[in-house]
């Protein structure tokens, strides 16, 4: 329970480019695992598919400590732009405002991509493991309890 509490609380891999700030001082969101799907959990031998799901699970754990370290890298660019934020006046520093403001919003899309790509491959990893949970044939001592 508490794995898969963990996973969930992570998520998936953002389609759309990152902002270019964002990749110049962080580089690229990581990029996801690909999951294998239901169906092909339940084609798979029972050996083969705990095998996966045991795979596929320490994929998505290494994915998210990376993507960890990613949305620490954008907190800490939008934590000093605001810094340089306060103090600037309107009036004298409206060009360096709206650049500071233009990569504050770019900092935050970054960040929210990384929430999406991590909710698809959390949604993903539950439709695979339904599936090997759904079998038969296989030892269930990794599916949540009912």
């Amino acid at each position: 329970m508490l794995v898969r509490a963990g996973i969930v609380a992570g998520l998936l891999l953002g389609a759309s480019a990152v902002p270019a700030l964002a990749v110049d001082s962080c580089g690229s969101m990581p990029i996801a695992p690909a999951l294998p799907s239901a169906a092909d959990m339940l084609k798979q031998p029972a050996a083969t598919a705990a095998s996966t799901k045991h795979d596929a699970f320490e994929d998505i754990k290494n994915w998210q400590r990376d993507l960890k370290t990613y949305r620490a890298c954008l907190a800490s660019l939008q934590d000093q732009d605001k810094l340089q934020l306060q103090g600037k006046d309107p009036t004298k520093d409206a060009d360096k405002i709206k650049r500071l403001k233009d990569d504050m919003d770019a900092q935050s899309h970054g960040y929210d991509q990384t929430v999406d790509s991590e909710e698809r491959l959390v949604n993903q990893w539950n439709a695979m493991s339904t599936a090997y949970c759904s079998r038969s044939d296989v030892d269930k001592s990794s599916c949540p309890k009912h």
